[in-house]
C-alpha cells in the first residue's frame, strides 16, 4: 500500500510539473538566445561570432584612397574664384594709403600718391562686390548664409567710405583731417576682411 501511494504521489508531481511547462518557451542559453555575428567584407566572409574563417582577408591591407594629385592650371585657375583673389589688393591699397596718410600729416607731399591708391582700391572693391554677389549663391540656404550678408554689406560700407575718403581729399578745409576717414575705412576694410575670411575657410 506504502508503495502503491508512492508511485501515484510521484506520477501526480510529475504530471503536474510537466502540465505546468506545456505551451511555454523554455529558457535559452546565451550561445541560444543571440544571433550569430557575421563579418563580412566585399564578398567574403571575415567572421563569425568574432572567430575569424578567412585568413586571407586578414592578411589584406587596408585600402586608403589618395587625393589626386594637384595640378597646376593657371590658364582655367586665374579665373575660378575671382573675388578671393581680388579682395586682398583693396585691404592692401587703403592699408598703404593709410601709412601714407600719417606720414601727410605734417608735410603733405604724398597727396597724389593717397589719391592713385585710393582710385585703385575703388575700383577693385567694386569689381569684388560684383565677384563676391557672383560666389554668394552656394550660402543661399547655408548656416553661414547670415554671414555672408553681412560681409557683402560691409564690403558695401567699405567701398562707400573708401570713395568718401578720396572725396575729402579734394576739399582743402577738411583734407587735413582725412587721416580720420582713412582710420576709419581702414577699421571697415580690416572687418570685412575677417569675416570673408571665415567664410572661405
Amino acid at each position: 500500500m506504502k508503495r502503491f501511494r508512492l508511485i501515484a504521489i510521484f506520477v501526480l508531481t510529475a504530471t503536474i510539473i510537466i502540465s505546468a511547462h506545456e505551451g511555454k518557451e523554455h529558457k535559452k542559453t546565451i550561445s541560444e538566445a543571440m544571433p550569430d555575428t557575421i563579418i563580412v567584407v566585399g564578398k567574403d566572409t571575415f567572421a563569425i561570432n568574432g572567430k575569424a574563417v578567412n585568413k586571407s582577408v586578414l592578411k589584406q591591407e587596408p585600402v586608403v584612397e589618395k587625393e589626386p594629385e594637384f595640378v597646376l592650371k593657371p590658364g582655367e585657375q586665374i579665373f575660378a574664384h575671382l573675388h578671393n583673389k581680388m579682395v586682398h589688393f583693396p585691404i592692401a591699397l587703403t592699408l598703404v594709403a593709410f601709412l601714407f596718410s600719417l606720414l601727410n600729416i605734417k608735410r603733405r607731399d604724398y597727396d597724389l600718391v593717397i589719391k592713385i591708391l585710393l582710385g585703385l582700391s575703388f575700383v577693385v572693391a567694386i569689381a569684388a562686390f560684383f565677384t563676391g554677389n557672383i560666389q554668394l549663391a552656394p550660402f543661399i540656404g547655408d548656416p553661414k548664409e547670415w554671414l555672408a550678408n553681412i560681409h557683402r554689406l560691409t564690403g558695401i560700407i567699405s567701398s562707400i567710405l573708401i570713395l568718401l575718403w578720396g572725396a575729402s581729399l579734394f576739399i582743402e578745409r577738411i583734407k587735413k583731417y582725412s587721416w580720420v576717414i582713412g582710420l576709419i575705412v581702414v577699421a571697415a576694410i580690416l572687418i570685412t576682411g575677417f569675416l570673408g575670411g571665415v567664410l572661405a575657410h
